[in-house]
């Protein structure tokens, strides 16, 4: 794994000055050169993002949405932390277009962000050691209405 440093990231475009803590998590970023290769290779599968969706929404439930961590970037490679909270309704919401300064955030939420960034790093690197990729073959039996 590559040395990983928080950024500030815009959120919505440079002109608004809307920046928020972030992670670059772009491969060539984050990931051994040894590697790389691998994890383009599984991204391309169906499952790939299953884990790392389960880490992030972890990472919102532990917060009570207060504090939400989601992909970000043209290509999806930056890993933002945004403002947001859950409705009396159960509907959680977000302020994707709000600026949060590092001193905003408590220290406990900028760790867990960390290990969040850490662990889906960790993650893809044991998938690129360890898995392997196949293809399958599948059929989907489907019922239609048709006119006689």
């Amino acid at each position: 794994m590559k040395t990983l440093k928080r950024i500030r990231y815009y959120t919505l475009n440079s002109w608004n000055q809307s920046t928020a803590p972030a992670y670059n998590l772009k491969i060539h970023k984050v990931i051994n050169s040894n590697l790389q290769d691998k994890v383009f290779e599984l991204m391309d599968c169906e499952n790939f993002y299953d884990e790392i969706n389960e880490l992030i929404t972890h990472f919102n439930i532990i917060n009570n949405f207060e504090w939400q961590a989601g992909f970000n970037g043209r290509s999806g490679g930056y890993l933002v932390l945004y403002r947001g909270g859950k409705h009396e309704d159960g509907r959680v919401y977000s302020q994707p277009g709000r600026s949060i300064e590092d001193n905003e955030v408590p220290g406990e939420v900028l760790r867990a962000f960390r290990t969040l960034a850490l662990s889906i790093i960790q993650g893809t690197e044991y998938k690129a050691k360890n898995c392997v990729v196949e293809n399958e073959t599948y059929s989907i039996q489907k019922t239609r209405k048709i006119i006689v």
